[in-house]
């Protein structure tokens, strides 16, 4: 019987072309782990931003019909992937620390600076309040697709993080031999037209709980943070489980299909995973949970 030949198809010259971006991003990666930073710079996040967006997010691994015949030159490749992926996973878990400290914020002030405050005594701090001014009036998606964003405001976004995410992704695909496949979400601006929450109910919790459980902020912004339309503010809480439980409420307003978009993103927004949100956002109410507590979940509980 004649061997199936098997010929270098769209799919795996894009397992090899994976293969050799996380290669790079992992040599990246330990390079500023041996150097304490020292090696991210602007050409760094501009690399990231470029691997995430125009390979990562638009790259297929599954072809279009299942193959009759399982093709063994495939698996030695995605085995070769896969290495490399759980490499970045072991990396970013390892040192996510060092990685949530590298000088994002720095860099854009210091690009922001060059374009426009080159000659100007104005301390970081100032150029950064300038920065701020130009953005927030924006909704969320005029921003990410401004001039300001796309040539400056990119570099304070965390892309190791996005990477990370993406490498999870993929490892779950490739343990389950694509058997579940689903296209990874590339919204991950979280671009939307969607109002989830009307001013009513922002006012109620913003009465209530900012400087509680959360630094004091306007209504206004408050309105923008919760129904995911903010640029650059976004919400410092000082009270994570209480807070994880006005998310559980506020989620429960909602239909499924809404719902099944404002809960990732919002838990993105606070730096949250959905493990940790499952392990903790009803805490307040547990049976053995203290006065306080139970005395919040009821008060809340009447609120909306």
């Amino acid at each position: 019987m004649v061997k199936e030949k098997i010929n270098v198809n769209n799919i795996d010259g894009n397992i090899v072309l994976l293969k050799k971006v996380y290669d790079d991003v992992n040599n990246y990666w330990t390079k500023e782990i041996n150097t304490k930073g020292d090696s991210f710079d602007f050409d760094s996040q501009d690399i990231y931003c470029h691997l995430f967006k125009n390979i990562l997010l638009k790259v297929e691994l599954i072809e279009k019909i299942d193959p009759e015949l399982e093709k063994e030159e495939r698996n030695v490749l995605l085995e070769s992937l896969k290495e490399s992926v759980s490499t970045n996973i072991n990396l970013y878990d390892k040192y996510i620390s060092s990685f949530e400290k590298l000088p994002r914020q720095k860099l854009m002030i210091d690009e922001f600076r060059r374009r426009n405050y080159s000659t100007s005594d104005k301390t970081d701090h100032e150029l950064e309040l300038i920065f701020n001014s130009m953005a927030e009036p924006k909704l969320r998606e005029e921003y990410f697709n401004s001039s300001l964003y796309k040539e400056i405001g990119f570099l304070k976004h965390n892309y190791h993080e996005e990477i990370y995410h993406y490498s999870l992704y993929i490892i779950e695909q490739i343990e389950n031999n694509f058997k579940s496949y689903y296209k990874y979400n590339s919204n991950y601006l979280m671009i939307h037209h969607n109002i989830f929450f009307n001013m009513g109910i922002i006012h109620l919790i913003e009465k209530e709980y900012s400087g509680f459980l959360f630094e004091e902020i306007t209504e206004l912004e408050l309105y923008k943070i919760l129904n995911l339309q903010n640029s650059i503010k976004h919400l410092k809480i000082k009270d994570m489980q209480k807070f994880l439980y006005i998310i559980d409420r506020l989620n429960n307003l909602l239909d499924n299909k809404a719902s099944a978009l404002w809960l990732p993103s919002i838990l993105k927004e606070i730096r949250i995973t959905k493990k940790y949100y499952l392990s903790k956002y009803r805490s307040v109410a547990w049976k053995g949970s203290s006065d306080e507590n139970k005395d919040f979940a009821n008060k809340v509980g009447k609120l909306f």
